[in-house]
């Protein structure tokens, strides 16, 4: 068979080794910005500040010379035009508009006095000649500043030219066309029916298509069969639990408390189902983002706004024997809060304002505790299952939010530390945003938080949704920081398409459905993923889109996909987490030992979005293929490419598991016949009919495979599952049959979409 057992795919580059890309600082941002900014030098003969320079000077000066006024080195500030034109502390002037050889910049930065080089050798950075360049072409050109893209609200674009009229199908085909047409390059014809099926079936439920869809699909792949295929898709349950899924990546969602003790929560799984209801119900992504900030106070009588309000109740916790009413608790769940509201809804690090004033926004900490201020205004009560106590207590907990009739007191901390008060932190949003500074009203500042995050000003809230949206289809965002909008975030590939989606969400009525058709519509994600060698060479990492990204499945996915395709896969849905069988090994991380496997067969067959969520414990499975860290907001998961991977779906036991139900499926369905069990096996796997040449190689490998477990007869555990006694298997066919079916779940087509 053509299908290599977990060999590195062309055109897949290999991620870095965090399992959760957050947040990326430094040198590996922005070179990967002045990559997409190189692209599209041609086109832009005027220097632009936020493209060209921001860049150079958030890496290597806005640390000693920017927002952090603490910091600040020399009284001089380089991130504000106002402070950067007048003397430094020694009298000489930085930046001196129009005139170069009169500004203290360029002299520092072209001189080769180790005293007086900037950047100072001790931070171990060194301007390029290029970047030296553009410094002072800026200069030249009158040291012009812009507001950065994100703090500023989006304004609807026009869409632009494009040559190639024909291509387009929707408004986002053009924005794509301009960049590619700057650069010489053609999109890729479109994909299959067969790959867009597939590839449209995993993107929108997390599912393969059944070999009935493939065929209905196949036969008739014309626009009205796709629109139909897109409002089936997007109207399902599956839908819902898919993209509940992505979401609790984001919010750290987990079924316990993490830390030593780890105790369950009975009550995580609530908001886990309010997701799902969410998703598949359309629900508004306004009030989707306000239930869960304050839906106890904006819905006072409607239960879901209260299930939504969990997203305050399933960070982590370091609680011993329950939760106690001290600062230290307290400031743990606020900070929690603050960074991952910050995170999530708004994409900015506001965990960097914690300790001092942010080092490269316009954040300060009194943004920071303003933030956390806002939700001082409730408490966490508990309740606890069963009787027990004391430091070890190991019992469940169910936590919820309850409103305080007096808001609690929240102080700024220096370095962080709560025995470091240094003066009263009234709640307030952040001012460097429009509607940003203290909040005048008293009572119900989370409402207030609420309704601020989604109102037409704020510049960051539609972006960043948009934003994660195209993520989860394309496998990195626009912006591929999708947690960092800031100074040191990557800057969007597509800045203008990125405005259009986030205007045409608003102004749809936060309507994420239609904005999901407008992406699965468009020509951009209908092309195929083989791109040309001229994008190849023009484009490697594909920012430009020429092609679709091929990307493997996820962890879920994986699981899922083999349960689907033995027919195992069980479609229950809503209600408490699923504990699996785990080897005694996989626990010992575990001091709260509370781990009840769970005994219902079919329960255990269940989608993988309702398996328990430990954060003391990653399931060995999940997290050989990159399950997220749920201790804070993940940005987006990692995609690595590494031995332990083709081990584990070589030699694990649930893949032999799998593979045993997959061949007894097979045996049945084929009548025992292998050349219609080959047939059978392609739609199943592969989601698409197979070909002479992969039926011929299936039928010689089962064949010399029969031959050989002749001579040493296979154990009971090597064997199909699931064939009744009135159709006997020999066992030698048998276990050759488990074996060809653990090479198909190995294979690249079946572990990648595309």
């Amino acid at each position: 068979m053509r299908h290599a057992l977990c060999t590195v795919p062309p055109r897949v580059r290999m991620g870095n080794d965090s399992h959760c890309v957050k947040m990326r600082k430094g040198s590996t941002v922005l070179a990967t910005a002045a990559l997409i900014f190189a692209l599209t030098a041609s086109a832009f003969a005027e220097v632009k500040f936020n493209r060209d320079v921001r860049p150079i000077l958030s890496d290597n000066c806005f640390a000693c010379h920017g927002p952090d006024a603490k910091q600040r080195k020399a009284k001089l500030r380089l991130d504000e035009r106002e402070d950067a034109l007048k003397p430094s502390e020694s009298g000489d002037v930085p930046i001196v508009p129009g005139k170069p050889e009169q500004s203290a910049l360029v002299t520092r930065i072209e001189t080769t006095d180790r005293d007086e080089t900037m950047p100072p050798p001790k931070s171990h950075k060194q301007l390029t000649a290029a970047q030296k360049e553009m410094l002072k072409r800026w200069i030249v050109e009158g040291a012009r500043y812009e507001a950065h893209w994100a703090y500023t609200p989006p304004n609807r674009p026009a869409l632009p030219t494009v040559r190639n009229t024909s291509w387009p199908r929707n408004p986002i085909d053009y924005f794509i066309l301009e960049r590619l047409e700057q650069q010489g390059l053609a999109p890729a014809p479109p994909a299959s029916p067969a790959a867009l099926l597939r590839r449209v079936s995993f993107g929108v439920q997390g599912l393969p298509p059944s070999p009935e869809e493939m065929t209905a699909f196949t036969a008739k792949p014309h626009d009205a069969g796709y629109t139909t295929l897109l409002e089936r898709l997007l109207s399902s349950k599956q839908y819902g639990e898919h993209w509940a899924r992505h979401w609790m990546d984001l919010v750290r969602y987990a079924d316990s408390a993490g830390y030593e003790l780890d105790y369950l929560f009975t009550h995580a799984w609530q908001y886990r189902d309010w997701l799902t209801k969410s998703f598949a119900a359309n629900k508004r992504m306004d009030r989707f983002i306000q239930e869960q900030i304050a839906g106890d106070e904006l819905w006072t009588d409607a239960k879901e706004a209260g299930d939504g309000v969990l997203f305050l109740t399933i960070g982590p916790m370091r609680f011993e024997g329950g939760i106690q009413r001290s600062k230290e608790v307290q400031n743990a769940w606020l900070t929690d809060l603050a960074d991952t509201t910050g995170a999530a809804f708004l994409g900015l690090t506001m965990g960097c304002a914690r300790c001092h004033d942010h080092k490269f926004d316009p954040l300060t900490q009194n943004d920071y505790y303003g933030l956390q201020a806002i939700f001082a205004d409730s408490d966490l009560k508990e309740e606890r299952e069963g009787k027990g106590g004391g430091a070890n207590d190991k019992r469940p907990a169910f936590i919820k939010v309850a409103v305080r009739e007096t808001p609690g007191v929240v102080q700024v901390l220096r370095r962080g530390e709560v025995e470091m008060p240094v003066r009263q932190a009234p709640p307030a949003l952040p001012a460097v945003l429009p509607g940003g500074g203290p909040l005048s009203v008293e009572k119900h500042p989370r409402a207030s938080l609420a309704k601020w995050l989604t109102a037409p000003n704020n510049p960051l809230t539609a972006r960043v949704l948009v934003n994660r949206v195209w993520q989860w289809h394309f496998g990195k965002g626009l912006v591929r920081t999708a947690n960092d909008f800031g100074h040191q975030g990557e800057a969007p590939s597509h800045s203008e398409l990125l405005d259009w989606l986030a205007s045409e969400l608003v102004s749809s009525g936060w309507n994420l459905r239609h904005l999901q058709r407008l992406i699965l519509e468009s020509a951009t994600y209908r092309q195929s993923s083989l791109r040309s060698q001229e994008a190849l060479k023009v484009d490697p990492d594909n920012r430009l889109l020429a092609g679709f990204p091929r990307r493997r499945l996820e962890s879920e996915e994986l699981r899922d996909a083999m349960l689907r395709a033995t027919g195992e896969l069980n479609p229950e849905s809503f209600g408490p987490p699923v504990v699996p069988v785990v080897e005694p090994w996989a626990l010992a991380a575990l001091r709260n030992t509370n781990w009840s496997p769970t005994k219902d067969e079919a329960q255990l067959r269940r989608r993988s979005l309702y398996t328990v969520v430990r954060r003391s414990v990653k399931l060995p499975f999940f997290d050989a293929f990159n399950s997220p860290d749920n201790m804070g907001s993940c940005a987006g998961r990692d995609c690595t490419i590494v031995a332990s991977q083709a081990l584990a779906l070589l030699n694990s036991g649930d893949t032999l598991t799998h593979a045993r139900a997959l061949a007894g499926r097979l045996w049945r369905e084929g009548a025992g016949d292998a050349s219609k069990a080959a047939g059978i096996a392609w739609p199943l796997v592969f989601g698409r009919p197979i070909e002479p040449a992969e039926h011929d190689s299936a039928l010689l490998f089962l064949q010399a495979r029969e031959e050989e477990w002749k001579k040493s007869p296979p154990a009971p555990t090597a064997l199909p599952t699931g064939i009744a006694d009135e159709t006997p298997m020999p066992p030698a066919r048998g276990a050759a049959w488990v074996e060809w079916c653990i090479a198909l779940l190995n294979a690249n087509e079946f572990v990648y979409v595309d």
